[in-house]
């Protein structure tokens, strides 16, 4: 009978297969082997109906997504069926105006030909007739000729009535601007590195799915990556000052925190970042920056804060009423006086904000370094905060909220708070 050896590098010897067999038996190896092929195959089940489930909510994802495209391409096309019905419905204002304007001096020139045609005829019979006579007819056709004179004056010196359109180049300078009706956003979550042990296999078939995979989605939706070894504080929805100290009315610094190499900082408006409320943001250090203005007394009060395409930053001074350019190094280098005090700031493109005022809207272009006020729009109800998405603004006056286009024009009331509670800025003034 032939024995088979096999060589061992640990003992550097050879040693009968009979035996090692008989070792890794009496070891429990290929009990354990076994397992563990057990459990890899019922992880791999689990990968594979994870998937399906996965492509099956991709399905259903495209559908909605279909669903929501076309419901907003439809808002869309009424809005601009709107405007277009508004438009010439102004139109024909125009034109009853301006036909009746017409119609009036047709009239008076039908009834004066009929009037001077009468005149000339009496004028011709005066030499038929008394001298007494023939005076009397005389002063009558002297004032009618005066009032005729006096007649097509004033018709001549109209100015011939016309209709022309001027497009509001708005609209395609908006859309010109844009690269789709929104942002498809994918989240990848990272999935689990494969297991090779019965126990981490039951652990895994122990834990629910909602849990295994909330964790990896974090990874790639949140805007910080955050080191769990940190104390944790709660970051605020509400708008508040960025000065670093605990009164944003006693200094005219902004604070500007500076994360560890642990932390990676992600921009908030990056296109596909997708922000979660009450996301736990931690701070390890931060520097302070005077952002006053020589010349300017008032305390600075830094309320609002926008990123230019350079990375410079756009803040807002409550206080001393302006707003302010700062370069990457958070220098003041610019700065626009406001005439009120401004209340919000929202960014509509890379190098345009708008700023409510109480009154009205600030547009101000940031353009070559220099703040430019580029346009102003007044609205019958005070603004109070501002925001804009998708070529729209959302104005709030404290009580109602209101959906407008970029040119001022009203779509509609939002919402509006009816509990008779008053909510205003005034008592900030």
């Amino acid at each position: 009978m032939m024995k088979i050896y096999v060589f061992c590098r640990k003992c550097n010897h050879l040693v009968l297969i009979s035996d090692k067999v008989k070792q890794l038996q009496q070891k429990g190896d290929f009990k354990q082997l076994s397992a563990t092929i057990y459990a890899q195959h019922q992880q791999l089940i689990h990968e594979k109906d994870d998937l399906e489930e996965n492509m099956k909510s991709l399905e259903k994802s495209y559908k909605a997504i279909l669903e929501e495209i076309n419901a907003l391409r439809k808002t869309i096309n009424d809005s601009l069926d709107q405007l277009e019905k508004y438009t010439k419905k102004e139109l024909d204002t125009f034109l009853v105006t301006m036909r009746t304007s017409i119609q009036t001096d047709i009239e008076n020139c039908t009834k004066s030909i009929k009037n001077i045609t009468c005149l000339h005829e009496d004028f011709l019979k005066i030499k038929e007739i008394s001298e007494a006579l023939s005076f009397i007819k005389y002063k009558k056709c002297l004032d009618q000729s005066l009032k005729l004179e006096s007649v097509l004056q004033e018709m001549t010196t109209k100015t011939e009535m016309t209709l022309t359109f001027k497009p509001d180049t708005t609209i395609q300078q908006t859309l010109s601007t844009l690269s789709g009706l929104g942002q498809i956003l994918s989240t990848m979550g990272q999935s689990q590195p494969a297991k090779r042990t019965t126990q981490n296999m039951d652990s895994r078939q122990n834990k629910p799915k909602e849990t295994s995979r909330s964790d990896s989605g974090n990874q790639t939706t949140t805007g910080l990556k955050i080191n769990k070894s940190h104390p944790e504080s709660r970051t605020s929805r509400g708008s508040s000052p960025v000065n670093g100290t605990s009164d944003p009315t006693k200094s005219c610094q902004v604070s500007d925190p500076v994360s560890s190499s642990s932390h990676q900082l992600v921009q908030g408006n990056q296109p596909g970042a997708v922000n979660k409320p009450d996301q736990i943001i931690k701070v390890k250090k931060s520097k302070k920056y005077n952002v006053k203005i020589k010349g300017y007394t008032n305390i600075c009060y830094i309320n609002g804060i926008c990123e230019t395409a350079s990375g410079a930053l756009l803040i807002t001074d409550w206080m001393n009423d302006n707003v302010k350019l700062l370069n990457q190094t958070y220098k003041v280098v610019a700065h626009y006086d406001l005439p009120d005090k401004p209340w919000s700031m929202c960014s509509i493109d890379s190098s345009l904000v708008a700023i409510s005022i109480r009154q009205g809207v600030h547009f101000i272009r940031l353009t070559n370094d220099q703040l430019i006020k580029d346009r102003i729009l007044k609205f019958q109800h005070e603004c109070l905060g501002i925001a804009h998405q998708h070529g729209s603004l959302y104005i709030t006056d404290g009580n109602a909220l209101y959906l407008y286009t970029l040119d001022g024009r009203l779509v509609r009331e939002m919402y509006k708070d009816t509990s008779g509670c008053y909510k205003t800025g005034n008592h900030y003034s």
